[in-house]
């Protein structure tokens, strides 16, 4: 379902670098449609994870914002500005912090944002933070808001078995998305069967090794690339995973805006 709103078009390119043609009414919740100068649907620079402004405004970088880092008074009253694409969550790391019903209200607010489109980064860590336990408190929580509704970027250190067992005790539909992904093609073949999509990032730009090995096995569908906190132009991240993968710079850069739409219907 779409709602015109064709003026908008004209108006100066704003966060994404691409003008807003009309907002689609997608798993019943508004959504911008971004298109080219020209008026037709372009495939801009994906990057799914990203950390503060982006160094490239040729695409659209989805923005994380901390939790911890708003206040929640403001959540509460929709005050807050976002970055437009954003993920909002808690991090593993904050996990010891106490958890409150305010919190809960608020996170539910913002993810319910037109400029929030998943939830993240949340996630487990087994080298940084506090006991894997409480992170896995805190990741509950933040799940059981997103379940069925929201989309999940998640960070993941030496925890990708539990994870893994967590998507399947809790039969998630909604998409699990793995960012910077660092593993061999053998973890990456586990995470992939059991349904999660597989974000890579500054990794892909060394000349060899696991990563590339596991670049190369992830279907077409599951596939994004990120500048998470590296500070790179997300084309440098692309040119070399078009390299890794055997395919050009554009296909890739097809295949990822479609994996956008599909996963966090902001793009069309």
């Amino acid at each position: 379902m779409f709602h015109d709103n064709t003026s908008i078009f004209t108006e100066i390119k704003k966060h994404t670098g691409f003008p807003i043609l009309a907002t689609v009414i997608f798993r019943g919740r508004p959504r911008p449609v971004y298109c080219d100068v020209n008026g037709t649907n372009a495939h801009p620079f994906i990057d799914v994870h990203c950390h503060g402004i982006p160094a490239s405004r040729d695409g659209i970088a989805l923005q994380h914002v901390e939790f911890d880092a708003l206040d929640r008074r403001d959540a509460l009253d929709r005050r807050d500005a976002l970055p437009s694409p954003c993920s909002v969550g808690r991090h593993p790391w904050h996990a010891a912090a106490a958890w409150s019903d305010d919190d809960g209200r608020a996170l539910t607010l913002l993810l319910e944002r037109d400029e929030c489109v998943a939830l993240g980064e949340v996630g487990l860590d087994r080298v940084h933070g506090p006991t894997i336990e409480r992170q896995r408190q805190l990741l509950e929580l933040q799940l059981d808001i997103a379940a069925g509704r929201f989309p999940v970027i998640f960070h993941c250190v030496r925890a990708h078995a539990d994870l893994m067992q967590l998507r399947k005790r809790r039969h998630a539909r909604e998409p699990w998305i793995l960012h910077g992904f660092s593993g061999h093609a053998e973890l990456a073949g586990q995470l992939l069967r059991m349904g999660f999509h597989l974000s890579f990032g500054a990794a892909v730009l060394s000349s060899g090794g696991a990563v590339r090995e596991s670049l190369e096995v992830v279907p077409p569908e599951r596939l994004f690339l990120e500048t998470d906190e590296s500070g790179l132009d997300i084309t440098l991240i692309y040119r070399a995973a078009a390299a890794a993968r055997g395919c050009s710079e554009m296909e890739l850069r097809k295949t990822i805006s479609a994996n956008y739409q599909s996963v966090f219907g902001t793009w069309a």
